[in-house]
């Protein structure tokens, strides 16, 4: 997004989490997996609950301004999480193996599909064998794009890859999922759970845990 697209989109979501999250919290402890990686951590949302409940967070995001909010959030709460400024279409400045967990909500989506798998490959190089992965991406639905948000025009720039010609969202590529896209891009993750919300935002979750080879 814009750099006033981001400010925009942050505060409305400050502190708040994903319905989804608390129950992947109890998932990992469960399981002791404490480390714990927040792709497109945006103004730390999901960094700052991790954080309270003892797991060892990183994150990152293209917004300095996101950066910044989450890091003086975290410092308001006494908590500590390493964060950065990255862009996700690099390649991520972790070891192979880093965490125990990936989390993504509402990120990979922002960019187009030679980037998406470029993407996969790099969450699957830094996530363990054995690790869980959380994603939120929007759901592909047959009918035309444009006629599921009142307040944007898009245009189908590739399969399934939208572009809004006005908002605040002006020009961010938007690329819609099917299921099997998913488990094309993961072949080596096994699916834990999977739903389609519909209320408030329009897509995937999708929990799931990484196999040793891919199939």
């Amino acid at each position: 997004m814009k750099q006033d697209a981001w400010q925009n989109w942050y505060p409305r979501k400050e502190g708040t989490v994903e319905p989804e999250i608390p129950k992947l919290a109890e998932l990992l402890t469960r399981n002791h997996s404490s480390k714990l990686l927040d792709f497109g951590c945006g103004a730390g949302r999901h960094a700052i609950y991790f954080a309270k409940k003892g797991f060892e967070v990183y994150g990152f995001d293209k917004s300095a301004t996101a950066i910044e909010q989450a890091m003086q959030a975290l410092e308001r709460e006494n908590l500590r999480a390493d964060l950065r400024v990255w862009d996700m279409t690099h390649p991520l400045p972790y070891k192979d193996s880093s965490f125990d967990a990936i989390i993504a909500t509402r990120a990979i989506h922002h960019t187009y599909t030679k980037n998406i798998k470029k993407i996969a490959e790099e969450i699957n190089r830094v996530l363990r064998t054995g690790g869980y992965l959380f994603l939120q991406v929007p759901a592909y639905q047959r009918q035309d794009r444009r006629e599921k948000r009142e307040d944007h025009t898009f245009t189908e720039v590739e399969l399934r890859t939208y572009i809004a010609s006005e908002g605040e969202e002006k020009d961010i590529p938007h690329h819609d999922f099917t299921r099997q896209e998913l488990k094309q891009l993961f072949s080596n993750y096994t699916t834990l759970k999977i739903h389609r919300r519909t209320e408030h935002y329009r897509g995937w979750c999708w929990l799931a845990q990484k196999h040793k080879q891919r199939r």
